[in-house]
């Protein structure tokens, strides 16, 4: 039996944070992209050796894409959208997973560290826990 759409007022405060995160973190994604697009920070070309760009324009429209956007996402399901919360909090686990495997590719493919990559990774384990908060949360109710 599946339950009734969850109403945004019953939303505990772990969704309203996690849309908090995903909506920052989509937000400093496309800040992020576009200055890599525009060449803004005048980062190194030699990071780029072990990739298939020779400028950061195609990693800049690559962060707003695979992650900006699904963040921006993940966010509205939980705001906006007034769905089974099981496809809230599904869209709250692949949003943290995403930043997980960006930063692991990005450390593969570039092998440089940068100081916001763990800072980067913190925040999907962030978004996945909320994730899961919610989920336990719904789970009681429902067993209860």
């Amino acid at each position: 039996m599946t339950p009734p759409p969850t109403p945004l007022r019953t939303r505990p405060w772990s969704a309203w944070v996690l849309a908090v995160v995903e909506a920052f973190i989509a937000y400093q994604a496309v800040a992020g992209g576009i200055a890599l697009i525009d060449d803004r920070w005048e980062m190194s070309r030699e990071w780029l050796q072990r990739t298939p760009f020779d400028t950061w324009t195609g990693p800049g429209w690559v962060l707003i894409t695979l992650i900006g956007i699904p963040q921006a996402l993940a966010a509205l399901v939980i705001v906006v959208v007034v769905v089974d919360a099981r496809l809230a909090f599904l869209a709250g686990f692949l949003a943290g997973a995403s930043l997980l495997v960006w930063i692991a590719i990005q450390l593969a493919l570039l092998q440089v560290f940068f100081f916001l990559q763990p800072v980067i990774a913190v925040a999907g384990l962030i978004e996945i826990g909320l994730a899961w908060w919610w989920r336990r949360r719904i789970d009681a109710r429902r067993t209860a």
